[in-house]
C-alpha cells in the first residue's frame, strides 16, 4: 500500500474520507472456489479439509468469527457456507473509525477518496474472472435501490448453480462497521437443484443463511 493510504502526522482526525479497499480475486483463486463450489457445504470436516489442502490458514485468523484466511489474504466466513469479501466500501476518521483498518491487511490495497464506481468495479472485475470459468452467469441481476447515508443505488448479483450449491457474487451490508458500510463477496452454499434463483432483493439474506 502507498503513503497516500496512511494517514498524514497531524491530520485532522474529524475529517472523515471515504475509502475503497481491495484484494482482488486472481485466477488461480476463482480456480480453487470453483472448486470448492462443488463440495457439500453441510459437511463441514470436508470443506476444512479442501481449504487447508488449498494452503488456506486456520491459525492466526484475524476475527473470532473467522474461518480461514486465503493465501491471499481474503478472510472466510461461515460454518456452513464460504463467505468471502474481496472488497470494502467504508469512511475513515472520527472516533469510531480512525485508520484505515482494511486497506492495512496483508495482500489488501485502499484507494482514498473513493465510492461507488470504485466499488462496483470491483464487483463487477470478480463476475468477469469467474464467467471466464463458468461461463456467463445464470443470473444477474440488480435490485431497484437502497438507501444508505452515501445515497440511494442498486446492487448487483450473479450466480451460477453447482450441482446442489450456488455461487454469488454480489455486495453486502459490513455486519462489523457500526455505520453501514458495504463489502462484496463470493457466497457458496447449499441450494436445491429445482429452487429459482432469488429475487434480487432477496440475494442479501440468501448469502446470510
Amino acid at each position: 500500500m502507498s503513503e497516500d493510504h496512511q494517514p498524514e502526522t497531524g491530520e485532522d482526525e474529524t475529517v472523515i474520507e471515504s475509502y475503497v479497499a481491495g484484494c482482488p480475486i486472481d485466477p488461480e483463486l476463482a480456480g480453487q472456489i470453483v472448486r470448492l463450489a462443488d463440495l457439500p457445504w453441510n459437511d463441514r470436516d470436508v470443506t476444512d479439509s479442501a481449504m487447508r489442502g488449498l494452503g488456506w490458514s486456520d491459525d492466526e485468523v484475524p476475527t473470532d468469527e473467522a474461518r480461514f484466511v486465503t493465501a491471499a489474504g481474503h478472510v472466510v466466513y461461515g460454518d456452513y457456507c464460504l463467505y468471502l469479501p474481496f472488497a470494502h466500501s467504508y469512511d475513515v476518521g472520527g472516533e469510531l473509525w480512525p485508520d484505515d483498518f482494511w486497506g492495512s491487511l496483508p495482500g489488501w490495497s485502499s484507494q482514498r477518496g473513493a465510492g461507488r464506481e470504485e466499488f462496483e468495479a470491483h464487483v463487477d472485475a470478480s463476475i468477469d474472472r469467474f464467467a471466464e470459468r463458468l461461463g456467463p452467469p445464470e443470473c444477474d441481476v440488480r435490485t431497484e435501490g437502497r438507501h444508505l447515508a452515501i445515497g440511494r443505488y442498486s446492487w448487483r448479483y450473479a450466480a451460477w448453480r453447482r450441482g446442489g450449491n450456488i455461487l454469488v457474487i454480489g455486495p453486502a451490508l459490513d455486519g462489523f462497521s457500526y455505520a453501514q458500510d458495504e463489502e462484496a463477496v463470493v457466497y457458496i452454499g447449499e441450494f436445491a437443484k429445482d429452487s429459482p434463483f432469488p429475487d434480487a432483493a432477496d440475494f442479501l439474506n440468501l448469502m446470510h443463511t
